[in-house]
């Protein structure tokens, strides 16, 4: 996978970001912006701002994805979630909170992380 499909994939699960993902890539490579930038910057803002109205539908959908993708078996998508999205949220001040939305493979992904 490379920066192209993650964010395909990502604006495609969560058109929601597109607007605030466009503005962010304009000055960059665009869709080919890399994961781990937009990840940081973008889906992690939307994920934390959702975390705030404790819009636990959404939520919910979003530990989904970073699960679905996790499982892809895909160096690259795997090591997106790992670091940009579990290692971000680990050391978040949402980190006690957040464990219990985490699915089976990122949850013990999540606990072995060590800061």
């Amino acid at each position: 996978m490379t920066s192209k499909d993650f964010n395909e994939l990502l604006l495609s699960e969560f058109p929601e970001i597109k607007e605030e993902f466009d503005k962010y890539v304009e000055w960059q490579d665009g869709i080919e912006t890399g994961s781990f930038l937009v990840v940081e910057d973008v889906f992690m803002k939307y994920f934390y701002a959702k975390i705030e109205e404790l819009d636990f539908q959404t939520i919910n959908k979003i530990c989904s994805f970073i699960e679905s993708t996790y499982l892809l078996n895909d160096e690259y998508a795997s090591n997106v979630i790992v670091v940009g999205v579990l290692e971000n949220l680990k050391s978040s001040d949402y980190s006690e909170k957040i464990a219990e939305f985490l699915l089976p493979a990122t949850l013990k992904e999540y606990k072995e992380i060590q800061l």
